[in-house]
């Protein structure tokens, strides 16, 4: 479903607005934070696929860094092999969120957050505003909804962190193209 064929939702009303005068009324971690002392926070998607560190998906478009030359040299240039065939290229096979969530309980842990999506703007669940999730791409699982399933069956507090405040301007290196060397003027996939 398009993002314009969706039906609007209603938002829940809460104590709080989307402002920062109203965020400041928040003065006192609940109850359950102050007891809990230990957590265990999942920053896991598809930029942990070539195992090169966290921002590799805007660091890869970036010609002459690391990540740009592992990328050209073991999947090929970002022109022809980009971010969205690394993300299919993540499986998540050997992934057991109900082990590590005992695991994590056993350590002491006493809450779990797991990343929604990272700058890439890759949604972590089956999300109805855009086909870029881990439903129908990857690992083509609900990773959200497993690491939940498994954090309540572990009696841990769940939560989950969005990092798609920089999406509109994370992604800017894959419009580029390279100044040097045999693909210079070439557009990275990103266009």
């Amino acid at each position: 479903m398009s993002c314009s064929a969706t039906k609007h939702e209603t938002l829940l009303e809460g104590k709080y607005s989307p402002t920062w005068q109203s965020l400041s009324q928040y003065k006192q971690a609940p109850d359950w934070f102050r007891d809990a002392k230990f957590g265990i926070w999942a920053h896991w998607g598809p930029q942990c696929q070539p195992e090169q560190g966290d921002w590799y998906a805007r660091d890869m478009y970036m010609e002459g860094t690391h990540k740009y030359k592992w990328h050209v040299e073991n999947y090929g240039h970002p022109s022809e092999f980009g971010f969205k065939d690394v993300i299919n290229l993540w499986k998540a096979d050997k992934w057991n969120p109900d082990q590590l969530m005992d695991l994590y309980y056993r350590a002491g842990a006493r809450y779990f957050f797991t990343l929604g999506n990272h700058h890439d703007n890759f949604d972590l669940w089956e999300s109805k505003y855009q086909k870029w999730n881990s439903v129908n791409m990857g690992p083509r699982k609900d990773i959200v909804s497993a690491w939940e399933k498994a954090a309540r069956k572990h009696n841990l507090y769940f939560g989950i962190s969005i990092h798609s405040a920089h999406a509109w301007t994370w992604y800017e290196t894959a419009q580029r193209a390279d100044k040097e060397g045999t693909k210079v003027g070439i557009p990275y996939d990103g266009k």
